[in-house]
């Protein structure tokens, strides 16, 4: 009991403890919100407005003023009133020990003060502005009126410089002087906010005005000499050429002359429309314009040039490749009577002829307008470079084809001396087969021997044919040197493979006596050995045999071969 006792009464300390700390908390957060209310309130929103109130207000200020007062009072008479109430609210919840309450008003407290506070920064922001805007407009108005009257006196000195936009510019500072006089007014009548904006707009539209005043002469010195002296220059470069025996037809100058005056017009009245970047827009594409037809000019005049001087080389050129071609066909007329020459080959011939005929043509018309002067040299430089281009793949296909024809009897030759050698190679490997002393040669090997006789023959009849068809004496001949290839490999592998049996029966021959089974398989491998001649399988049965007594006998035995050494010498 007596414990229960000491508990009940620590654990109410505890409870009075924590209520106490709250309280303070909570007393300590009103107590700042209540000097953040002090602070407000003694801000100087009643003195500036008494300030702004002295002046003489109309208009646009006049209705700010009232507006900026209206909020005041809204804030004196609802605003603060509503935030003492809210304050004593929060007091008494937190007299009560009602927390919860309390912090849910303390945070409308603080939102109430930020709405207060916004309101009068917009209050106090827009009295200061309207006092600085007054002692501005003062002083920008002096200022500004003086630039004015420079630029009036600057217009009436220089306003020869400025052409036909003289009465443009004269009319629009007549509307500045206007809204300066309209300044002045609104000033008067205490309207300093839209005063101020007057003045602003005066400052913006001389300081545009100054600027078109620099532009303006040097644009309408391009209209007026420039572009007409650089348009009369062409006309007369143009003339000049014609009168030397140019073409020129195809630019249509004339039109394009007419088309650009028409647009130095055109720009001119940009000028006095004081529309100056359009001008200088204009003014510029059409320098570079004039610049593409000197271009041209330039152009025509180089490739004159370039005509005269390469006129006469190119139907040197051209002859020399007739003669070629001429040559060529009495050639091809010569070689059909010994080789047979195909459709194919033919037809390329033909076609370069056809191109050649074209090029001669082309270069006969060409002569001809150039002789009555009915071509551009631009033209004609072109034509030539395309008739030089063509030539030069003529001469290269001509001299393929020639070289062709010349290699018909060169490749006859070469196939009839092979021919020949292959011929020589069979009774070499013939006679190098008898000193084998072979039992005998297998029906595969008697096979492949007639055959390579065959092709050899069919290459030596093709030969004989008139007239010779060198692509089907090409393929025989292929033939024959792969079969030729195809039979000494053969004979070579079988010669190896007869050393090799030798060999191996010699040395399997120490275990014959003591083994019946390798005995069996010596005696089958030499029944194949003299019997059919087949030397591939006796050597793979006799080698069977021995790895079954000797694993690794036939390695000694073949690397003793290899080595010409008794297989007992081989460790």
């Amino acid at each position: 009991m007596y414990y229960m006792l000491i508990g009940f009464i620590i654990v109410v300390i505890a409870v009075i403890g924590a209520g106490y700390i709250l309280k303070r908390k909570h007393y300590q957060r009103i107590n700042e919100l209540e000097e953040k209310k002090i602070k407000l309130r003694e801000r100087p929103v009643i003195d500036e407005l008494t300030k702004v109130k002295k002046l003489k207000l109309t208009g646009q200020t006049e209705a700010l003023f009232e507006s900026w007062r209206s909020s005041w009072d809204e804030i004196e008479t609802r605003l603060f009133p509503d935030l003492e109430e809210v304050l004593l609210e929060a007091e008494m919840n937190t007299d009560r020990y009602k927390f919860r309450s309390a912090t849910y008003v303390e945070n409308d407290i603080e939102q109430m003060l930020v709405v207060i506070e916004k309101q009068m920064d917009q209050i106090l922001g827009g009295l200061k502005e309207l006092l600085i805007s007054e002692e501005k407009n003062a002083k920008e108005s002096r200022t500004t009126k003086e630039k004015f009257a420079e630029l009036r006196r600057e217009v009436l000195t220089r306003g020869f410089k400025l052409g036909d936009t003289l009465s443009y510019v004269e009319s629009k500072l007549d509307t500045l002087a206007d809204s300066l006089n309209q300044y002045d007014l609104l000033t008067d009548q205490g309207d300093h906010l839209e005063a101020r904006e007057i003045v602003l707009l005066v400052q913006k539209e001389m300081k545009v005005i100054e600027e078109q005043m620099e532009r303006i002469p040097s644009l309408l010195h391009e209209t007026d000499t420039i572009l007409p002296e650089e348009i009369n220059k062409l006309r007369a470069g143009y003339e000049e050429m014609v009168r030397k025996g140019y073409y020129l037809a195809q630019m249509e100058l004339d039109k394009e002359i007419t088309r650009m005056r028409n647009q130095v017009d055109k720009m001119k009245q940009n000028v006095i429309n004081l529309d100056l970047d359009a001008a200088e827009e204009g003014i510029e594409a059409l320098h570079t314009e004039i610049d593409l037809f000197y271009d041209t000019l330039e152009h025509e005049a180089e490739a004159r040039h370039f005509v005269k001087e390469n006129h006469s080389p190119t139907s040197d050129k051209l002859q020399r490749q007739n003669a070629v071609s001429d040559a060529l066909a009495e050639q091809i007329t010569e070689v059909k009577q010994t080789y047979h020459v195909g459709e194919e080959d033919l037809a390329v011939y033909l076609k370069t002829s056809a191109k050649l005929s074209e090029a001669k043509e082309n270069f006969e018309q060409l002569t001809a307008l150039i002789a009555s002067g009915e071509i551009a040299y631009s033209a004609a430089q072109d034509t030539l470079k395309e008739i030089d281009a063509a030539l030069i793949t003529i001469g290269a296909e001509q001299d393929k084809f020639a070289e062709e024809l010349r290699s018909l009897r060169k490749d006859e030759l070469e196939a009839r001396d092979d021919a020949a050698r292959m011929r020589r190679a069979i009774i070499t490997l013939d006679r190098k087969m008898e000193r084998e002393r072979l039992p005998g040669l297998p029906e595969e090997y008697l096979s492949l021997r007639a055959h390579m006789g065959e092709s050899i023959d069919a290459l030596e009849k093709r030969l004989e044919e008139k007239p010779l068809n060198m692509k089907a004496v090409s393929q025989d001949w292929r033939i024959a040197e792969e079969d030729l290839t195809h039979l000494t490999e053969k004979a070579e592998e079988m010669m190896e493979n007869v050393r090799l049996v030798e060999h191996v029966i010699q040395y399997a021959n120490r275990y014959r006596l003591r083994n019946q089974e390798l005995a069996n398989e010596l005696v089958q491998a030499e029944n194949h050995f003299y019997n059919d001649y087949q030397y591939k399988k006796a050597l793979e049965i006799a080698v069977t045999a021995l790895e079954k007594v000797e694993t690794g006998a036939f390695k000694k035995v073949e690397k003793a071969y290899e080595s010409k050494v008794s297989v007992d010498d081989i460790e």
